[in-house]
C-alpha cells in the first residue's frame, strides 16, 4: 500500500499483540492487530474499527516514528491506500477535536503524525475526556 499523503512511499504493515476486553470471560484472549505506517512522514493507516480495537485494548505502542505534529502534512489532501479514493476529514468518536483523514467507502483511518496521541485523548483536559466518553449516555 502506497502512504495517503507521501506519493510513492509503500507504508510498512506493523503487527501489534493485543488483549481483546470485548470478550467477556476471565482468559486473555490475544491477537493481533496489524496496522501500516509511513516511515517518511510519520502517519499510520488503521482498516475500519481498527483504530477503536488499538485505543480499547492493551496493544503495545506503535513504534516511535519521532515525527511532531505538521499541519502542513495535515492540510494535505491524501488518498485512500486501498480504495484509492479521497479521504475526508471526520471528528474521531475518541476525541471530538480532531479530525481525521478517512475513507468512505472502507472505512479506513490515516492519522497524520502526532495525532494518534490525540485520538486517544491524551491531549485533552481530564473534564473534556470525561465529557466525549459519556457524550453517547
Amino acid at each position: 500500500m502506497k502512504c495517503p499523503k507521501c506519493p510513492g512511499t509503500d507504508l510498512e504493515a506493523v503487527g501489534l499483540p493485543f488483549r481483546d476486553r470485548s470478550i467477556p470471560g476471565p482468559d486473555e484472549t490475544a491477537g493481533t492487530l496489524e496496522v501500516d505506517l509511513c516511515a517518511s512522514c510519520g502517519g499510520v493507516w488503521f482498516d475500519k474499527n481498527e483504530l477503536d480495537r488499538y485505543l480499547d485494548s492493551a496493544a503495545k505502542p506503535l513504534p516511535p516514528m519521532a515525527k511532531a505534529v505538521d499541519r502542513a502534512q495535515d492540510a494535505k489532501a491524501g488518498l485512500c491506500p486501498r480504495c484509492n479514493l479521497p479521504l475526508a476529514k471526520k471528528p474521531l468518536p475518541s476525541n471530538p477535536l480532531l479530525s481525521a483523514d478517512c475513507c468512505a467507502k472502507c472505512g479506513g483511518l490515516w492519522l497524520d503524525a502526532g495525532e494518534l496521541e490525540r485520538a486517544a485523548g491524551k491531549d485533552l483536559p481530564f473534564a473534556e475526556r470525561l465529557k466525549a466518553a459519556f457524550s453517547g449516555v
